[in-house]
């Protein structure tokens, strides 16, 4: 008895190289940055820590862009990964936040 069997080509896409990248960031992007208002900083660090375990690196201020600015930051070590967070207590210069990845929380919603 003869079997018919029929094999399909994969779709185009797949059949395909992946595109290279169109960016690369270095390991300083390896975390996820997560902006709050100064004045949540500690009560999110701190819940956060309660909620998914880990410790906290010692908070420091400090200026990170051209611009005049000051920036609370500290990281947040948990099981599922690290968090770099940050509070400006200055404006927030442009486009300064707008990472690839993170959460940005200003103002009450």
């Amino acid at each position: 008895m003869a079997s018919s069997l029929a094999l399909a080509s994969p779709p185009a896409a797949l059949a395909r190289p992946a595109a290279a990248p169109s960016l690369a960031v270095g390991p300083q992007y390896d975390t996820t940055h997560v902006y709050v208002p100064p004045e949540d900083f500690h009560r999110f660090t701190d819940s956060f820590v309660a909620t998914y375990g880990g410790r906290k690196s010692q908070q420091g201020v400090c200026q990170v862009t051209p611009t005049p600015s000051q920036m609370m930051s500290q990281l947040v070590f948990t099981p599922a990964g690290t968090l770099s967070v940050f509070g400006f207590k200055t404006p927030v210069p442009y486009p300064f936040g707008s990472e690839r990845t993170g959460y940005a929380r200003y103002g009450r919603a």
